[in-house]
């Protein structure tokens, strides 16, 4: 298998990154991980030159992880707030630069739990390309990744399995823009996941590595061992950054549909999480 590089979502510590929270860094580093993928919730709280200033003082790598805000919607069929929606995929791009990053991952075509109450349009599925065309040729100026993450039926109705966003990457055929395959999401709507990983193949570009119930990787119900083998088969090398979610955090529970523990501690899951993905990538 190609070099894996191995990520901690920094939302299992905090949803509000900032200044006050650029140590975490540090100590994620200090458990041996790669990198670390910020959440891109309220941008104005971001501090670009903090964060890129910690991640080469750490010597590790950043990704964004990052979901549609109220009001930018590139799905939407308001044409000005698909402009809008332009425009702040440009901005995670430029801030992700600034940053010193090389991907900007998730469910960027819609907001997060927007339903309509029936299947995605051909009309929105058109936006919808536009709009990641648009951000994909912005994003290769910088040389950025974009990787649009298919969520489960309860998330959205637009994107829910792997083939969904392969589709869609194929047809906006940038090589700045790929798919993000999560193993939660993946656990929902797939029939088989590593058949999807596979399938996925050469469009695969960001891995999340998450349990079926969010918590400790290698606790739940996922088929890792498979999961591991799917991606050296297709020779993925890029980054496997394990998700959950700060349980103390009300907003960000509630947001995930969390309302019980499903982990012990936060420093628990980095490590023992982590010890689990290395030894199991490099025994498949």
């Amino acid at each position: 298998m190609s070099e894996i590089k191995y990520g901690l979502n920094l939302l299992v510590y905090t949803a509000a990154f900032s200044s006050d929270q650029v140590d975490l860094i540090a100590k994620v580093a200090d458990m041996g991980y790669d990198g670390v993928e910020v959440p891109f919730n309220d941008l104005s709280i971001l501090d670009p030159p903090a964060t890129r200033k910690a991640c080469e003082a750490a010597g590790v790598g950043m990704t964004a992880c990052c979901v549609v805000m109220p009001g930018t919607s590139i799905s939407s069929p308001d044409p000005a707030e698909r402009q809008a929606g332009a425009d702040w995929l440009r901005q995670l791009v430029d801030i992700t630069a600034e940053m010193g990053g090389d991907t900007v991952a998730g469910p960027l075509y819609a907001p997060v739990g927007h339903h309509t109450g029936k299947w995605r349009t051909d009309d929105e599925w058109k936006w919808c390309v536009e709009g990641l065309a648009a951000g994909a040729e912005h994003a290769a100026k910088a040389d950025i990744l974009l990787a649009i993450e298919p969520l489960n039926r309860f998330e959205t109705y637009m994107l829910n399995t792997a083939a969904d966003a392969v589709k869609m990457v194929t047809e906006v055929g940038s090589g700045h823009l790929k798919v993000q395959f999560d193993t939660f999401h993946g656990n929902i709507e797939e029939k088989d996941t590593p058949a999807a990983i596979r399938a996925t193949g050469q469009w695969l570009g960001h891995f999340h590595a998450s349990e079926s119930d969010r918590g400790l990787p290698g606790t739940g119900q996922v088929r890792w061992g498979e999961v591991f083998a799917a991606l050296k088969e297709i020779d993925y090398s890029g980054w496997v950054t394990i998700e959950s979610f700060a349980t103390g955090i009300l907003d960000l529970c509630a947001a995930a549909c969390i309302w019980r523990p499903i982990y012990d501690t936060a420093d628990g899951l980095a490590k023992q999480g982590l010890a689990f993905l290395k030894e199991g990538i490099a025994a498949a």
